[in-house]
């Protein structure tokens, strides 16, 4: 049978033309947009509400930010190192813009992937607050009584991780735009160091490592992120406050002088006492059947005969002690004072503590681990009061000064602590100034009822 080339070419050469025309018309398909709600567990009741274009998750991956003109390039020339307020202005980054999400509809549950709002267009979800607190938020619904507690208690600890989480938000951006590239890359080697340290606690297994965390609920390419993080946290707030942090020589001697009593260490004792009350060896009163109550009014020739009957008794026991018997035993069966019941011991007493100089006196006159022979106080005014006391010192610690060659390091370290905790929170304000305050107020709200949803179900 012969082909028909002729027809058959006729027939497939508008077909042919079709295909081309419908291939020129053709158009890719959009890229796909990652929804807030493709965040939340399966089963978890959602809002039907459509969702609004600015609750749309976007990209992890951040836009490469624009370098503002108060960088680090255009710091005015007559700037001095020690003049912290025009540094720290030249070096703010622009003002926050903190935009609270709308308000959820009334009677709809919130869930953890919602948008609580921004912070200079960067994302902040419920997951990104409640997250790190969820110990802390379940130990709090177990021990409240009721929902109104334990949304107090919430709110406390959500304000205070929001504001970390705002802080650290903007401090993040505004060191992605000011380091440089060097800074940068001393940031990717650190944190491969912390990696590598953080992946030898788990048998050096990176596989392991990650199991191990996601049953923390953590993964090892977050915990690696929140690393990189605070890193880049540390040096940009390093590179910000380090120039302004000048601790001068007048300075530290000020602080030095004026807190003379810092540096100063008292003469201490640790102390042992044996408080033998003389009335116990008073003569007994004939009238008393059980012959244990003593006279009520001895004469002299009586009180010096039991004072030197009490000085006697202290004296063997001074002998027992010294051939090895147990002070503390001895106290707590002869001793009347306060301390008896804990052995005799006074811990660590300052000159001028003690309430009888007597005492003071023998006692700070002591070395270490020495007894002195009985002391007898007498009271004029009331002889029932009258005591022979045995001192008993095993620590002496002198009176010792500090020189300001020594604490002036010491000094240094703490006047640079105080003023790096002054320019931060001085830094912080100037970035809040302008941010609204309300925004925050509304995503402290919606996070409060979402950790009441998640963990209150009493």
């Amino acid at each position: 049978m012969r082909i028909r080339w002729r027809s058959i070419w006729k027939f497939c050469l508008p077909a042919i033309a079709g295909l081309f025309a419908g291939c020129a018309h053709f158009s890719p398909p959009p890229p796909s947009v990652i929804a807030a709600g493709a965040f939340i567990r399966p089963g978890a009741p959602t809002s039907t509400r459509p969702k609004a274009p600015s609750q749309t998750r976007p990209s992890r991956i951040p836009a490469r930010p624009v370098r503002s003109s108060a960088g680090p390039a255009a710091l005015p020339g007559n700037i001095a190192k020690g003049d912290s307020t025009l540094a720290l202005a030249a070096l703010s980054p622009p003002a926050p813009v903190i935009r609270a999400a709308p308000a959820p509809l009334p009677g709809k549950p919130l869930t953890v992937a919602a948008l609580l709002g921004t912070v200079n267009g960067r994302p902040l979800f419920v997951q990104d607050i409640l997250h790190p607190l969820a110990a802390e938020l379940r130990n709090q619904a177990a021990t409240s009584r009721t929902q109104s507690y334990f949304r107090e208690q919430a709110m406390t600890s959500i304000a205070r991780q929001l504001q970390i989480k705002i802080d650290n938000m903007l401090l993040l951006q505004a060191a992605r735009q000011q380091l440089s590239k060097d800074q940068k890359k001393e940031i990717v080697v650190l944190t491969a160091q912390k990696k590598a340290k953080l992946i030898a606690q788990y048998l050096g297994s990176a596989e392991v490592a990650n199991r191990a965390l996601e049953r923390q609920g953590s993964s090892l390419a977050r915990k690696t992120r929140q690393i990189r993080e605070k890193l880049t946290i540390r040096v940009y707030i390093s590179r910000l406050i380090a120039p302004s942090l000048v601790v001068t020589r007048r300075q530290i001697w000020n602080y030095y002088q004026s807190h003379r009593s810092h540096f100063t260490s008292h003469a201490r004792i640790s102390l042992y006492t044996i408080t033998y009350p003389v009335i116990r060896q008073w003569p007994r009163d004939p009238h008393d059947p059980t012959h244990t109550r003593p006279i009520r009014h001895p004469t002299p020739a009586q009180l010096l005969q039991a004072q030197r009957q009490a000085i006697a008794y202290c004296r063997k026991l001074e002998d027992r002690i010294r051939h090895g018997a147990n002070f503390a035993f001895l106290a707590e069966d002869n001793s009347v004072d306060y301390h008896a019941r804990n052995g005799g011991h006074w811990p660590n007493v300052r000159r001028g503590e003690l309430t009888n100089p007597q005492i003071e006196k023998v006692a700070f006159a002591l070395r270490p681990h020495s007894m002195a022979p009985p002391l007898l106080i007498v009271n004029k005014k009331n002889p029932r009061r009258d005591v022979v006391v045995i001192i008993r010192v095993t620590r002496v610690w002198p009176h010792k000064v500090i020189p300001f060659a020594v604490a002036q390091k010491r000094i240094a370290t703490k006047l640079r602590d105080r003023e790096f905790h002054r320019l931060m929170n001085r830094y912080y304000q100037r970035l809040y100034n302008q941010a609204s305050i309300a925004a925050r107020e509304r995503m402290l709200a919606t996070a409060t009822d979402a950790a009441v949803a998640l963990y209150y179900d009493k």
